[in-house]
């Protein structure tokens, strides 16, 4: 496996809203261009300042040094989001006009409503790319890349990366609770039997088939992308290429892609997630699990912003 490109140069930028839409319930598409843009790996991320600059300042309370403050609900009642929201890069390329990035950011609290409403030519504050990306072995082979839910945006990037790079037995596995909640582009039939169709539009015209899965049945493969998955591994058989495994979505997903991936003997790539408060390495706030032979107890405290996101599946106690 190449090793993967995550010490790029981190810096704060000015992003402008090129593009902004609602793609499927609660998830926006938004499009931005900056300047100049150290070139992301798939699997990184952004932190977004979901707020503008007529955001109210922070309240000021005073108190005595030897008393504790005394704080009413009126201080503490305040809507706005304080810290910045860990998204991950959609899609990546350069034109004429500077670099564009394309993120998909699903509306669930404060932050993400504020995104949300933001529309072409609003100026978004973010920091990025973050992180490591999925370690891409340096000649092309198969692979299956599977994503569920808000996991599915970073493997659309990878497979422009993998188209770009020359492979060409790949096969996306992408679902969600229902079809109202997938993020992507329907352009073609949907089988429901797990035979992957082109039927998605992937970033830079990447034609690989795709198998749409939904828990409730209401498109493609009735049930969880891990059957899909499962399904999958079984109609490929022995004689087939044996395709590296990228994955990215809720923990129980990925610990059961660990689980089938490691029964087959496949390696396999897991970009996981955490709340991260900075994304940086200062806050601890994304704390992971790590197999270290060097520690005592045979494994470390490691961090998922920036041993992360994404971890080789053995890397990871619980997985």
């Amino acid at each position: 496996m190449s090793t993967n490109a995550g010490s790029a140069p981190s810096v704060a930028i000015a992003a402008e809203i090129m593009r902004s839409e609602m793609i499927c319930r609660e998830h926006t598409l938004i499009e931005l261009r900056v300047a100049v843009l150290a070139r992301p790996e798939p699997g990184q991320f952004l932190q977004v300042r979901c707020a503008d600059n007529t955001s109210r300042p922070p309240r000021v309370v005073d108190w005595d040094t030897h008393e504790l403050p005394t704080l009413t609900n009126g201080c503490l009642d305040d809507p706005g989001p304080l810290l910045r929201r860990p998204i991950s890069i959609a899609d990546h390329w350069r034109a004429d006009d500077g670099d564009h990035l394309s993120i998909i950011s699903r509306s669930v609290g404060p932050g993400t409503r504020w995104l949300e409403q933001t529309r072409v030519g609003d100026m978004l504050d973010v920091t990025g790319p973050l992180g490591s990306g999925f370690r891409v072995p340096d000649m092309p082979g198969a692979a299956v890349l599977i994503g569920g839910g808000v996991g599915i945006p970073p493997l659309l990037f990878l497979a422009r990366h993998l188209s770009d790079a020359g492979w060409r037995d790949v096969t996306l596995i992408l679902g969600a609770t229902t079809r109202e909640l997938l993020p992507v582009e329907i352009i073609g039939d949907v089988a429901s039997d797990g035979v992957a169709l082109p039927c998605v539009c992937l970033p830079g015209h990447a034609d690989f088939g795709t198998i749409l899965a939904t828990d409730d049945g209401t498109l493609g493969f009735a049930g969880r992308v891990t059957d899909a998955l499962e399904h999958l591994l079984e109609r490929r058989g022995a004689r087939a290429a044996r395709p590296v495994v990228f994955a990215c979505g809720p923990e129980a997903m990925l610990r059961r892609v660990a689980e089938l991936t490691r029964a087959e003997q496949l390696d396999c790539e897991l970009c996981i997630e955490r709340v991260m408060g900075c994304g940086m390495g200062t806050c601890l706030s994304c704390v992971v699990r790590m197999r270290d032979e060097s520690a005592s107890p045979g494994w470390r405290w490691g961090l998922a912003c920036t041993d992360g996101p994404v971890f080789d599946r053995d890397e990871l106690i619980d997985m």
